[in-house]
């Protein structure tokens, strides 16, 4: 029988997730599993847990949102041992791309049904992360979101913070280098995607594949309110790309990012700081083992 273990953190979903976590360990319990539980307390503590839980179980379940599978991530690269997803955060946007749904029920009997995929990762100055990182306005409305505190969750909370963030953003002036390209001069958001979306459900990446050994790249120039309120609909539709003035998509294995002062950065929803300002990024292919939806 398989051994699972459960890696929770509580916080999750603005502290959501405690409830969440009650009904996973019912759910787990009511389907005969073999696991063990335990709730994180504090930062990169999930990562400890998963390395060590990797030497004695046979499946590590993160339990909590994009964050806690952000922590756990990089103490699972390369060791063949499988990462099953079960969501109770705030954006929930890796789960999208692996086709694992927001109800917990349903997203326990996917874990225990166990398919498997092999799938790549991303690494930003040394460090992984599984879903996006975001530069520019995503960034800023995912910073903006941290000071909502009224219960909302998913795309709701994340539209609540783009309005907050509406009018008192300017676009950032960085230097981007990927390929044989070179960009200098302002961009109004910048997006890597090994996933699909970011903020629950913004559709900024909509064509990645997580197992093509490539990034997505959304590149989105300056434009004016009204006219970032008219091409909104096509990112959440996943065709960003018909706003091809204003937006260009692309893939990279890896790219350069200088920001000519410091620039708001987000890695899977987590605020992400360079001193120097400085960022590196690239894909890790064929990095970690995933259990995902059927396809």
């Amino acid at each position: 029988m398989k051994k699972y273990k459960l890696i929770a953190n509580p916080a999750a979903g603005r502290g959501k997730a405690r409830a969440a976590v009650l009904q996973v360990e019912e759910l787990f319990r009511e389907r005969g599993a073999a696991f063990d539980l335990e709730l994180t307390t504090g930062p990169k503590q999930a990562a400890e847990i998963a390395r060590a839980a990797c030497k004695e179980f046979d499946v590590i379940v993160a339990v909590g949102g994009d964050g806690t599978v952000n922590e756990i991530v990089p103490a699972m690269l390369h060791s063949g041992k499988p990462l099953g997803i079960i969501p109770s955060g705030s954006g929930n946007d890796f789960i999208k791309a692996l086709g694992i749904p927001n109800d917990i029920g349903q997203a326990v009997d996917i874990v225990l049904a166990g398919n498997l995929s092999l799938i790549d990762a991303g690494r930003i100055n040394g460090t992984c992360f599984a879903n996006a990182v975001g530069i520019g306005f995503d960034a800023a409305v995912n910073r903006a979101s941290y000071g909502i505190n009224h219960g909302k969750r998913g795309l709701w909370l994340y539209l609540c913070a783009l309005v907050r963030t509406l009018g008192r953003y300017d676009p950032v002036r960085v230097i981007v280098s990927f390929g044989n390209e070179e960009l200098d001069g302002e961009l109004y958001l910048l997006t890597i995607g090994n996933g699909t979306t970011v903020g629950g459900g913004f559709k900024l990446t909509p064509h990645a594949k997580l197992n093509d050994g490539l990034l997505d790249m959304t590149i989105v120039r300056p434009l004016s309110i009204p006219t970032l309120l008219w091409h909104l609909p096509k990112v959440f539709l996943g065709t960003i790309e018909r706003a091809a003035h204003h937006a260009r998509l692309t893939r990279t294995r890896k790219l350069k990012i200088i920001g000519r002062g410091p620039i708001p950065v987000h890695v899977d929803g987590e605020i992400f700081e360079a001193v120097d300002h400085v960022y590196e990024i690239e894909v890790v292919p064929a990095a970690l083992v995933v259990i995902r939806g059927p396809k």
